[in-house]
């Protein structure tokens, strides 16, 4: 990552091409776009818009910014993205971390400043996610904010499994950072991330003021096309998957309470304890787009065993990343966390879950698919037969 000196830069950040200006319009129009508290939208442009080559990449730029603003404590509510605390904690003076993100632990955290309240700008950041990855949980946004006026620290608000299609978090966040290469590019065939200054926030001068010194745009052009024609058709994707992934949802929700079910859990925001947190920034709905909770789920079994099981008979895609256009299974603790699983399972991340990314395959088929594995994992539940439930061969040649 460079850096340049203020007097390097204008308003228009260098390496820029009319593509990259396309997205950063993109973004804004998304932002605005059925907000919360239209308001707050009224001061955004493109120009708080910044583009970077990855999602990492947008959130060590933001740290390093927050880093030169103050140089104090950050800290992680919620158990978010893996890399992320992992990067704060590397790169800064101090951190704390809330990985259950519980209104419990934001009781701890409210604690923890008003013991420190006398320390000046003893916190520079809070950073959270809407909702978290992979349990889908989403902290009580309205309180925390409520604690950055009254401490007087930045909210980073990570919305990338929310999307900016089915969440706004402009009433909440200083800075808004996101992957665009999950649902955004929808692809899986090229990188970004974003980062978003929000002007209606009471840092808003002073952290743009650092952005426009620190800024220099190193997403490269032919990656900056593919993005750029990739998310053309990003809402209608999203009706897509929302509407798949809740469908997949709520069989596999059914199937818990059968008899000899080896599913102890599903993990999604419409069945989290903090639905009514994600409801909160939900936006509204429109003649074109109506939100939903995402594309993102996971799936708990009672035990490795029958974890595996699933997992090698659901004849869809297997891997890492999420928001791409075919589904996609990960064993997450055992690929994420293998060294670190007591840790993990500390903040309810057991080694038997499977995350799930929904993609764009037709519903009926994925929910056949889903049934078949479940079948293999747990045989027929009551009142179903092996033979009624069995994906036709055809369908696996399909993926």
């Amino acid at each position: 990552m460079q850096f340049v000196d203020a007097g390097a830069l204008s308003l228009q950040p260098q390496g820029w091409s009319p593509t990259h200006d396309v997205i950063r319009q993109r973004i804004v129009a998304l932002l605005k776009r059925s907000p919360i508290e239209a308001d707050r939208l009224l001061d955004l442009d493109t120009s708080d818009a910044y583009l970077f080559q990855s999602g990492m990449a947008a959130i060590y730029h933001v740290h390093h910014t927050l880093f030169n603003w103050r140089g104090t404590q950050s800290i992680v509510f919620g158990f978010t993205y893996e890399l992320t605390p992992k990067l704060l904690e590397a790169y800064g003076p101090s951190f704390r971390f809330y990985g259950l993100g519980t209104d419990d632990e934001l009781t701890d955290l409210e604690t923890y400043l008003e013991e420190h309240s006398k320390d000046a700008n003893k916190v520079q950041a809070v950073w959270c996610e809407c909702p978290s990855n992979p349990l889908l949980r989403t902290p009580n946004l309205r309180r925390l904010r409520a604690l950055a006026n009254k401490h007087n620290f930045a909210v980073i608000v990570d919305d990338t499994i929310g999307s900016f299609a089915n969440v706004d978090v402009m009433n909440i966040a200083d800075i808004i950072v996101s992957s665009l290469t999950k649902s955004f590019s929808g692809c899986a065939d090229v990188m970004g991330g974003s980062a978003v200054l929000n002007p209606s926030m009471p840092f808003y001068q002073q952290l743009k003021r650092l952005f426009q010194k620190g800024y220099l745009n190193e997403l490269y052009v032919d990656d900056a096309v593919q993005l750029e024609l990739n998310s053309r058709d990003f809402l209608s994707r999203a009706v897509h998957v929302n509407t798949t992934t809740q469908l997949l949802v709520n069989f596999l929700q059914g199937l818990k309470s059968k008899p000899r079910s080896s599913i102890t859990a599903v993990y999604y925001p419409s069945l989290c304890w903090s639905v009514e947190n994600y409801r909160a920034q939900m936006r509204a709905s429109t003649d074109d787009f109506t939100p939903g909770f995402g594309g993102l789920f996971t799936i708990e079994f009672e035990s490795v065993e029958k974890a595996s099981v699933f997992f090698d008979n659901a004849a869809v895609h297997k891997g890492p990343s999420l928001g791409a256009n075919m589904t996609l299974l990960q064993p997450y603790v055992q690929t994420v966390f293998y060294q670190e699983k007591e840790w993990a399972a500390r903040y309810g991340l057991k080694e038997t879950i499977v995350r799930v990314s929904v993609g764009l395959e037709d519903p009926r088929m994925l929910l056949m698919i889903f049934r078949d594995a479940m079948l293999k994992t747990d045989g027929p539940v009551q009142g179903e037969t092996k033979e009624a439930s069995h994906v036709p061969q055809a369908l696996h040649s399909k993926l």
